[in-house]
């Protein structure tokens, strides 16, 4: 009888870890496609008003939804753990919300990077390795590092990214026609402008990164809780 027991609880734990990693999966997936479909809203309604777009892109304004992205995430891990061995289950969760939380950050640089991507392709008609060819060849020119680390960089200093290669030949024509708009709306010297945005735009990816892990870890103490019940 006592053998039974504990091959009934054995099997219990493999089934509450296969299912607690199927409820971790679906809960990232559901995560990535919330950033990914305000992302697309965003394009379309927010990024194209007429300069205050460029500015509204620059300060990533759609990352003010991690508050509530990683809110479902931290509660939904913390409720989770009631699938797991009550000594372990804590301490599984919060180790594995260290990897899951950068990686969900990041997937919206990584969902714009290719988003870019096919802009160039389609503006120019190239295939996707000319493409990459192309892209490659102007962050390494600009920033000095290539492929979506490159263009991660690029972007934290400079709000808009062109699409055409005739922008990429003709750059300091295209960043300076961009300056321009926001020297229009703040009225300050383009100098102070290109040297704000470049402190800024870290400054605000540094701010939605903190609000994400703050979000993550209340909502996952309150989802152990809530499990704990």
């Amino acid at each position: 009888m006592q053998s039974l027991k504990k091959v009934r609880s054995i099997l219990l734990y493999v089934l509450g870890g296969i299912g607690y990693l199927a409820i971790a999966a679906t809960i990232v997936g559901v995560s990535i496609l919330i950033k990914f479909a305000a992302l697309l809203l965003a394009d379309k309604l927010l990024y194209t008003i007429l300069i205050i777009g460029d500015l509204l892109r620059g300060i990533e304004i759609i990352e003010l939804l991690n508050i509530l992205v990683f809110a479902f995430i931290g509660m939904g891990f913390g409720v989770a753990t009631k699938l797991l061995i009550p000594q372990y289950g804590r301490q599984i969760s919060a180790a594995l919300l260290i990897v899951v939380v950068p990686l969900v950050f990041m997937s919206t640089p990584v969902i714009r990077y290719n988003s870019w991507l096919e802009k160039v392709a389609e503006s120019d008609h190239l295939l996707p390795a000319e493409t990459a060819t192309l892209t490659n060849s102007f962050l390494q020119r600009k920033v000095g590092l290539q492929g979506f680390l490159g263009y991660y960089v690029y972007t934290g200093q400079f709000p808009v990214i062109p699409t055409k290669q005739s922008e990429m030949k003709d750059l300091d024509s295209f960043e300076k026609k961009v300056n321009s708009r926001f020297v229009q709306l703040t009225g300050v010297a383009p100098t102070i402008v290109s040297w704000s945005m470049l402190v800024c735009f870290w400054l605000i990816r540094l701010f939605y990164f903190s609000i994400a892990i703050i979000a993550t870890i209340a909502h996952f103490r309150e989802g152990v809780r809530i499990a704990g019940r």
